[in-house]
């Protein structure tokens, strides 16, 4: 039995696949399978991408590759590198929005502004590096792991369902303890010498939090989503996520233009964060606007 025929074997038991329903989806007979499998004669190139389509492999790997073994590999593969994914990605986000929460805190605390804004600015540093390195190392994860086997289990997505809306009702009842507080900061006690900023960073950090668990849920969802994973390393949506990518660095760089300018040239250090959530929200239209143009 050669190589293919090993794997083809492999794939299609794994499947639960009899010989006859392979045959019937590739519209052959049932005989050119089991040639196949024996290493009797081989499919045309028409038939291998079907087949790589079917079982959501790489043509190297039904081709050459122990399929069994490499299956393994890459689902081990895929499980560390998407939690380390959902990891930074949390962090980073979080981050970027707590650095605005801690330049407010320390304004209501009565630092130095001067002080409050180069710490805002090291913390959203630290963060904009995280995720630059977060999305340089899918690009290369991506590149080397275009298609990954369908491997989880459905009692494993069936556990995270029953998660997925407990988390999400979390983050939206924190965002709202955050609006109560922040509407009602002027009537909120403060101590001497501490202003209302204090009540609007303890309302951003309460959207951090928020925000990290919708992250990290979201990424998790789609973890469990290989199908949605495959399809998105396809050429043609590989350049519609580059176009949606130059758009969305475009919009965040006039944001980040538009913070810095109302910031250092017109002093509106305390409203002038609003250019960041106000980019995100006009990144979010323009995905949307992007894909359904490609519709």
């Amino acid at each position: 039995m050669s190589v293919f025929g090993e794997n083809l074997q492999f794939y299609r038991k794994k499947k639960d696949m009899t010989q006859e329903q392979l045959a019937e989806q590739l519209e052959v007979s049932r005989q050119t399978v089991s040639k196949w499998e024996s290493g009797v004669s081989y499919p045309e190139m028409e038939k291998i991408l079907q087949l790589c389509d079917l079982f959501s492999c790489s043509m190297d790997t039904l081709m050459r590759k122990n399929a069994a073994d490499s299956e393994v590999e890459d689902s081990e593969g895929y499980e560390r590198y998407m939690e380390k994914k959902r990891k930074n990605t949390t962090i980073g986000v979080s981050l970027l929005i707590m650095s605005v929460a801690f330049q407010q805190l320390l304004t209501g605390f009565g630092w130095q502004e001067a002080v409050a804004n180069t710490i805002f600015m090291a913390i959203a540093i630290v963060a904009i590096l995280v995720l630059v390195v977060a999305g340089m190392q899918e690009d290369v994860f991506r590149k080397n792991h275009p298609v990954i086997a369908e491997f989880y289990t459905p009692e494993e997505i069936a556990r995270f369902d029953e998660k997925f809306p407990i988390r999400i009702a979390t983050g939206i009842g924190m965002i709202l303890v955050g609006v109560l507080l922040a509407m009602n900061a002027d009537d909120f006690p403060l101590w001497a010498g501490v202003k209302e900023e204090f009540y609007y960073g303890i309302f951003l950090f309460l959207v951090a939090i928020a925000v990290g668990i919708f992250v990290h849920t979201g990424l998790g969802e789609g973890k469990y989503d290989i199908a949605a994973y495959n399809k998105a390393n396809c050429k043609a949506v590989k350049k519609e996520n580059e176009i949606i990518g130059i758009w969305c660095g475009c919009i965040m760089i006039v944001a980040t233009i538009v913070f810095f300018v109302a910031g250092f040239v017109y002093n509106l250090w305390e409203i002038c964060w609003v250019a960041f959530p106000v980019g995100g929200m006009i990144c979010g239209i323009a995905t949307l606007i992007l894909k359904g143009m490609r519709r």
